[in-house]
């Protein structure tokens, strides 16, 4: 198995119990003062877990840059999300490396039986599709809209692997969309040659 189009790594993610206690343990250590902090709401039924589409649920998430890395702490709230799992199940610690490649769907198709899409958009787990007319259609959307893509994210993990985290793969052809939400406190890949002409 191999990745194709990596073009760069985004950040490192650690699932944290308390964000605060990280930040004035390692992020002092590590001289860290300038970090993003928000508040993230998964919604209900488009997302899943193993397969498993999951209700609405929050985190807080904070984002910080130390050299050319990118750090990212999650607080999972309320709810089930891929990292509140992974707290119960391993504790705190990193939990993910998130890197950006060229396209994520080859880049999925790549990993074939080797690793498993375990927490993405619904529609992007073989076999899942997002509950979109339950939540979209309730508000206003035609009968007759398309679907929507099923996100530029996914989560995997290798099947066979003894050491527990997370590889999590981002579309760089959607990094202005990251930018815009999180500015200079990630890494991004640099610019694609078509979006330079």
């Amino acid at each position: 198995m191999s990745v194709p189009g990596i073009s760069g790594l985004c950040h490192i993610g650690f699932a944290v119990r308390d964000i605060e206690e990280f930040q004035r343990s390692w992020g002092a250590v590590l001289g860290i003062d300038d970090w993003l902090v928000r508040e993230v709401n998964q919604p209900d039924g488009l997302l899943q877990l193993h397969g498993e589409i999951l209700g609405p649920a929050s985190s807080r998430v904070a984002f910080a840059r130390l050299a050319d890395t990118a750090i990212e702490l999650v607080e999972p709230h309320d709810g089930r999300t891929r990292t509140s799992a992974w707290l119960d199940e391993h504790g705190p610690g990193i939990h993910h490396l998130a890197f950006w490649v060229d396209d994520l769907d080859l880049a999925v198709a790549a990993l074939g039986d080797s690793a498993e899409v375990t927490y993405s958009p619904a529609g992007r787990r073989p076999g899942t599709a997002p509950r979109v007319s339950a939540v979209l259609r309730g508000h206003g959307t035609p009968p007759h809209a398309p679907e929507p893509a099923p996100g530029f994210w996914a989560y995997t993990e290798a099947r066979a692997a003894r050491v527990p985290w997370c590889l999590e793969l981002l579309d760089a052809r959607r990094a202005d969309v990251v930018r815009a939400a999180f500015g200079d406190h990630l890494v991004y890949p640099p610019p694609r040659r078509e979006d330079r002409a």
